[in-house]
């Protein structure tokens, strides 16, 4: 297990050190599993009361008195730094597995893994340190950046392209056929041939069993550093902005369009061809039908302000009301 000393830590963290500085943590535990050995992290004060003095703790400023620990005004961020050191999940060393199929034209950097019965087709490019977990298909023409990981189980379709230090989790499905029919004159649905691409920018994270989708023609976009969560699906054509964080469960529509910063809870949909600006926050279950502008927060379906959502759920909590006071009143007006 891998170990440091609290005063590592603080340094690490950037945090202020209370305490013995020498004292050896193994790692990073919450107030349920508190454990004299382990740096137990606090988000809130008040849990302080509950955890002995003898366990070493990482809390806002201020709160670490009489006990060791590391004082931060944002306790959260230091996840960051933290649990990469602490992280017991040990890669492959680098290498082609025996039952993987790799195509002779294809081209694997330096220090690359490709996992049992992997499948990397013709003309597939995957960079070094990249690595591919078990059962992983990368088809024809496909390229994979430096350092990029791509988790047991996902398929990457002929000639998508994926960044560098991109994660794509268990069971994503990056590249499949848009959903593109139009109906004959005999009212039977006719595939529309989808040739075009997906592109995942740099350190994009593609949550497990997400579907994105490749373009009519063109290009899928998902913008550098936008993270997914699972069971998202991304329609062909969509564009979706740099540093955006899409919640599980969310559909964005075909053609859709978002700027930089999105924030969309989970549940979230946007309809086809729907424009959204730059630092937008779409609340769960909401329902975009129409463009949004720059910086708004929104909710409800169809989607409105935020704060005018929160005054029309009030109203129609209050409908029964209303209803019981209609009939009083038409009792009175009947004379009964």
């Amino acid at each position: 297990m891998t170990e440091m000393t609290l005063g590592d830590a603080a340094r690490l963290t950037g945090g202020l050190l209370v305490g013995d500085g020498d004292r050896i943590v193994r790692g990073v535990c919450s107030p349920e599993d508190a454990r004299e050995d382990m740096l137990c992290v606090i988000w809130d004060k008040k849990a302080l009361d509950s955890i002995p003095k003898n366990i070493p703790v990482l809390s806002s400023t201020g709160a670490v008195t009489g006990r060791d620990g590391i004082e931060l005004e944002n306790p959260r961020s230091s996840l960051i730094f933290l649990m990469p050191h602490f992280d017991r999940r040990i890669g492959d060393p680098p290498g082609v597995h025996p039952s993987a199929a790799v195509h002779p034209s294809a081209s694997l950097g330096e220090d690359c893994v490709i996992g049992p019965c992997c499948v990397v087709s013709s003309g597939a490019v995957v960079g070094s340190r990249a690595v591919l977990q078990a059962n992983v298909f990368v088809g024809k023409n496909v390229i994979i950046g430096e350092g990029t990981r791509v988790e047991a189980g996902a398929a990457l379709q002929d000639f998508v392209e994926i960044g560098g230090n991109v994660i794509i989790h268990s069971g994503a499905a990056i590249g499949c056929d848009g959903f593109g029919f139009a109906p004959g004159e005999d009212g039977a649905w006719r595939r529309i041939p989808q040739t075009g691409t997906v592109i995942i920018g740099d350190d994009a994270e593609i949550g497990p069993n997400c579907t994105v989708d490749r373009a009519t023609f063109g290009a899928t976009r998902i913008g550098r550093g936008t993270k997914l969560g699972a069971c998202i699906h991304i329609a062909h054509n969509c564009d979706i902005g740099p540093d955006s964080m899409l919640v599980g469960f969310s559909a964005i529509g075909g053609s859709v369009r978002t700027g930089r910063g999105l924030l969309a809870a989970g549940m979230t949909g946007i309809a086809d061809h729907v424009s959204v600006g730059d630092r937008v926050t779409i609340a769960g279950r909401t329902g975009v039908t129409k463009d949004v502008p720059d910086g708004l927060t929104i909710s409800g379906f169809p989607a409105q302000e935020h704060s005018a959502e929160k005054r029309f759920q009030a109203y129609l909590r209050k409908v029964r009301d209303y209803g019981e006071r209609l009939k009083k009143l038409e009792r009175i007006l009947d004379g009964k």
